[in-house]
């Protein structure tokens, strides 16, 4: 019988291209499923972190922003736009999907962060097409096909409490320390 190591990344796709020479990201895989989040490994062995001191100006980085653009609406139907340089934002219709989605993304060893409804995915000038711009497209259709067709309504409607309440809370608390405040004198009040 033959084991498998849950920790050791998953195998590659091969790439599928389009007749115009670009990728067919939305058929690369012959099914979603087949990389579903339930109990597999993750995507990369290493982190894909968001690069430092990237120029979001070059033509380099809009290229890799472009393709990312792309595959990211091609494998999950979400919209994508650029974010401060490092970083795209990928737009979430549920709230609690960003947050999920971002931690099922770092569990497949590429940097998420996310606020509100939306999540961020690391971009750089750097990432080759066939390595950090295919790990990226991959963990988002990834965890999206699970978050789409495998997660339940029920966790989805908990997260979606979740954060509504870490709204309220986050609201409460400035509220609170703002109220906290000693009062300062009126500028021109006489001392």
């Amino acid at each position: 019988m033959e084991t498998h190591d849950k920790k050791a990344p998953m195998a590659s796709a091969p790439m599928r291209y389009n007749d115009d020479g670009s990728v067919d990201w939305g058929n690369m895989w012959d099914s979603f499923c087949g990389l579903a989040l339930d109990g597999g490994p993750p995507h990369r062995g290493t982190l894909l972190a968001a690069p430092v001191g990237e120029d979001a100006a070059s033509p380099a980085y809009q290229a890799v922003v472009a393709e990312l653009q792309r595959g990211i609406a091609e494998v999950s139907g979400l919209q994508a736009r650029p974010a401060e340089a490092g970083w795209l934002a990928v737009d979430c219709p549920e709230a609690g999907m960003s947050g999920w989605l971002c931690d099922a993304i770092n569990s497949e060893n590429v940097q998420a962060r996310f606020s509100g409804h939306t999540l961020f995915v690391p971009v750089g000038a750097g990432f080759a097409l066939k390595g950090e711009i295919k790990n990226v497209i991959t963990a988002v259709a990834k965890t999206s096909h699970y978050w789409r067709e495998h997660l339940s309504p029920d966790v989805k409607r908990t997260l979606a409490l979740q954060s509504r309440l870490a709204g309220v809370t986050t609201r409460l608390s400035g509220w609170l320390r703002r109220a906290a405040r000693p009062a300062s004198p009126p500028r021109n009040a006489p001392m």
